[in-house]
């Protein structure tokens, strides 16, 4: 089955601003209908209020009750004029005076507001009339003047025309909403597409990186401040790869030129001595010769191998509490026999313990001692020494010697890097030593440093972290 398309970052921003423009609209347009009806519901209670006391003052210039029946123009022509206003005059026993619509002859049921008393805004209800037909009405005593009987006013105002406004304002709203968004949606899609033209020329940009290109970078100043971060953490990825590239094509290269060495050296050999018959001892030189070069070759593979599973974190590791002094004495021991050839000694100086896989420890320590007896001056001591500090342990071996240059620290522990150039073909060294160091303290989560001074001391240091 195909996979939809999803759609692009244009079309759904356009959407976004369509939706956030209906959301504002409506939102508004409620605010306003609503501020709107209570307004006319405001103004049509005050009007109402207005012809009670219009009413009251035509009773006051009336005789009796009597001659509102007789005469009631009077009262007609004060509520004619005004959309939906009803008006009832009813006397104290009940009687129907005079009334302009048939819908009122039984008012609703409400307190009656005193003669001497304006309506206040409590005074008005609503009253339905009808079915789905509501009014806003009051009801109030007025006084004939000139008998000074009481008189019931009702007065009320139905809401049609009112509904019929708010109607009218509501569709207008509804179209305001909807053509409003659809213009955001217009207005949002042009914009949007004229903001995301750097990142086209971003995107432009990065389908010109290749291989052989990997010092091209994208330029962070043409995109908005918001991807600038984004375009650095690309631009510091394709630093990162570089980088990596022109390790691995360095280390491609070392490799082919560390294998043919033996390689070269077997078939040289073996090919003078096939030239012609040999004794047999010569068969045997060549045969030792030739073991020696098998064993470099074997060294080379297992700590490359090594390399291999420590960079994809495929040693398991079983640490333990190791004591620094026994674990630095055996190591001392251990190469007792070729320091003694070499005429180097050791002295142990440590305290305390280290937590590290036993054998990945004695390993890195191992390679870095073998390191200090090759460059050592005959009748001088390696001193390791291991102290505890607040976050762990720092074993440390250190040697007298000619020194490192500096150019060669940052290097020193890339794989088949050598400072020494004239013993880059030493059948006991692969360069592989302090890499295989580097490794093993990074699966400890620890560092290795080295610090070295022209003709004076080279110390290795490890750093190993407590086990919290």
């Amino acid at each position: 089955m195909m996979m939809r398309q999803p759609a692009s970052l244009t079309a759904r921003l356009a959407i976004l601003f369509a939706v956030a423009t209906i959301i504002t609209f409506a939102a508004v347009g409620s605010y306003l209908y609503r501020s709107l009806a209570m307004q006319l519901e405001h103004h049509d209670d005050h009007e109402l209020a207005g012809k009670i006391d219009q009413f009251r003052y035509i009773l006051m210039e009336t005789q009796s009750v009597q001659s509102i029946l007789q005469d009631q123009h009077r009262f007609v022509d004060a509520a004619a004029g005004h959309d939906g206003l009803i008006v009832l005059l009813r006397s104290i026993s009940g009687q129907i005076l005079m009334r302009n619509d048939a819908i009122i002859s039984n008012p609703p049921a409400i307190p009656i507001v005193p003669v001497d008393q304006k309506p206040a805004p409590d005074d008005l209800h609503s009253w339905d009339y009808a079915p789905n037909a509501t009014a806003r009405t009051v009801s109030a005593w007025g006084r004939v003047g000139g008998s000074g009987e009481k008189v019931q006013i009702v007065v009320a105002r139905t809401v049609s025309n009112r509904m019929a406004l708010l109607g009218a304002y509501r569709l207008r709203v509804l179209g305001a909403m909807l053509a409003g968004a659809a213009l955001a949606a217009v207005i949002g899609y042009l914009v949007v597409r004229r903001a995301v033209r750097p990142i086209k020329a971003i995107a432009h940009q990065a389908r010109s990186i290749t291989a052989q290109r990997l010092s091209t970078r994208l330029d962070a100043h043409a995109v908005p401040t918001e991807l600038q971060t984004l375009v650095e953490s690309f631009n510091a990825v394709l630093d990162r790869l570089q980088e990596s590239f022109q390790r691995l094509s360095q280390f491609s290269a070392d490799l082919a030129h560390d294998l043919r060495t033996p390689l070269y050296n077997l078939t040289m050999q073996t090919q003078v001595v096939l030239s012609k018959q040999r004794a047999g001892e010569e068969y045997q030189t060549l045969l030792l010769s030739s073991l020696e070069e098998y064993e470099r070759l074997s060294r080379m593979v297992e700590s490359m191998l090594f390399l291999a599973r420590a960079d994809n974190a495929q040693v398991a590791l079983t640490k333990s509490a190791l004591n620094a002094h026994d674990e630095l004495q055996r190591i001392a021991e251990y190469f007792e026999g070729i320091a003694d050839d070499a005429g180097v000694s050791f002295t142990v100086e440590a305290d305390g313990t280290v937590t590290a896989d036993a054998a990945l420890f004695r390993r890195a320590l191992g390679n870095l001692v073998a390191n200090a007896i090759r460059f050592t001056a005959p009748g001088k001591a390696i001193r390791l020494a291991s102290k505890q500090t607040v976050n762990g342990a720092v074993v440390s071996v250190t040697n007298p010697g000619t020194g490192i240059d500096e150019e060669h620290i940052p290097k020193l522990f890339d794989r088949f890097y050598r400072a020494d150039a004239a013993r880059s073909q030493s059948a006991s060294s692969t360069g592989l030593g302090l890499a295989i160091v580097q490794s093993i303290m990074k699966l400890h989560g620890g560092t290795a440093e080295v610090n070295s001074v022209r003709d004076g001391e080279t110390t290795f240091r490890l750093s190993f972290p407590d086990q919290a």
